[in-house]
């Protein structure tokens, strides 16, 4: 009797499934107009339309679409500005935002030691993509380069790199991580040790997964990948960034691993900084000294917050010990997961896809 209620119930279903096909293929064709629709405008490869489209495919809604694709409340395009509701290929605009965060750094490292890298900042893109899209906030702090503007040697090997991890997130709990990454960590004078910043230190908010880990390599890559990341390892500021003054006196003595002062305990001129980013330079870790000629000053060392991964940390890391990308990501990440994203967009989503998965 089982048996006889799943096979009425299935051809019940086949039934209903044929009839919206019809319907998807009839209706469209009975209401068309002469002239052709608008197509929306695109720049780069990426779907720049202001709202979504209201034409739906019905087919695709159906057996699932060929391609797998993101789409983001907001994103930069390289020479374009910021666009919204951007749908892009998955594996292009991880390609074109990897080029645009860590270019060919195969001129610098061997291809192995390239490629881990580029998977390892590729997996923390989408990472943050996802992270980021789930509550509709901008991912403006990204640039994604359109994938034909990117040289062809560089455009392949990155491409390599990225299709064998487009589908890899970075979990904790179960949950995709905000996975923040900057250029270079800073250099702690007090312990001689190179390291990133907690994200309670940095912003004051505590995340497990943004704690600081040592990371050995900073200078010696910031220096190798200067032309990337167009700055200095060092940088030197002479007037208090938040009074204009010059600096007299500072206390930079609360100090966690990575020589990034905390969030709540710098002291300069005898005024209290509240928060980190209330200076200008981007540098957050540094140094109260005296330059060569005896004049007060502050050092910045790296470049970026210095939160979650360091990039010339990863390149060290994959160039200098042959670590993996996994490796690299939960050296960074403390307690993290790797995890596959729900892959809505591609082959074997829809209607068909679904009923598969209910079934199975």
């Amino acid at each position: 009797m089982f048996v006889k209620d799943r096979l009425s119930f299935a051809r019940r279903l086949a039934a209903l499934v044929l009839a919206v096909v019809m319907l998807c293929v009839a209706v469209p064709a009975a209401f068309a107009e002469d002239e052709m629709p608008a197509v929306p405008t695109t720049m780069g490869g990426a779907n720049t339309t202001m709202l979504p489209a209201e034409d739906e495919n019905c087919l695709s809604w159906l057996f699932g679409s060929k391609s797998s694709t993101i789409t983001m409340p907001y994103l930069n395009i390289k020479g374009k500005g910021l666009r919204r509701n951007v749908t892009l290929d998955l594996v292009d605009c991880l390609v074109g935002i990897t080029y645009t965060e860590l270019g060919s750094i195969g001129s610098y490292v061997s291809a192995s030691a390239a490629q881990e890298a580029w998977k390892a900042q590729a997996v923390a893109i989408h990472s943050y993509l996802e992270y980021h899209k789930q509550y509709g906030s901008s991912a403006n702090a990204l640039i994604y380069t359109p994938v034909e503007d990117i040289p062809a040697t560089a455009r392949e090997n990155i491409r390599k790199a990225v299709e064998s991890v487009k589908n890899e997130v970075l979990t904790y709990n179960g949950s995709v991580i905000d996975a923040v990454w900057s250029a270079s960590a800073g250099y702690n004078t007090q312990t001689g040790t190179y390291g990133t910043c907690s994200s309670l230190d940095a912003w004051g908010t505590d995340a497990p997964y943004l704690q600081s880990v040592v990371s050995p390599y900073e200078r010696q890559y910031h220096e190798k990948m200067r032309r990337i990341i167009g700055k200095d390892y060092t940088y030197v500021e002479y007037n208090d960034s938040r009074t204009g003054e010059p600096y007299q006196s500072a206390d930079t003595t609360h100090k966690d691993l990575g020589g990034y002062v905390q969030y709540n305990t710098f002291v300069s001129n005898g005024r209290s900084y509240r928060y980190i980013n209330q200076f200008v330079s981007s540098r957050y870790c540094f140094d109260f000294g005296a330059d060569a000629n005896g004049t007060p000053c502050m050092t910045y060392y790296g470049y970026g917050h210095g939160v979650g991964m360091s990039q010339c940390g990863a390149v060290g890391y994959a160039a200098e010990e042959g670590m993996s990308y996994k490796n690299i990501l939960k050296h960074y990440y403390t307690g993290v997961s790797i995890s596959t994203a729900s892959d809505s967009g591609s082959s074997g989503g829809g209607l068909f896809g679904w009923l598969k998965k209910l079934f199975s």
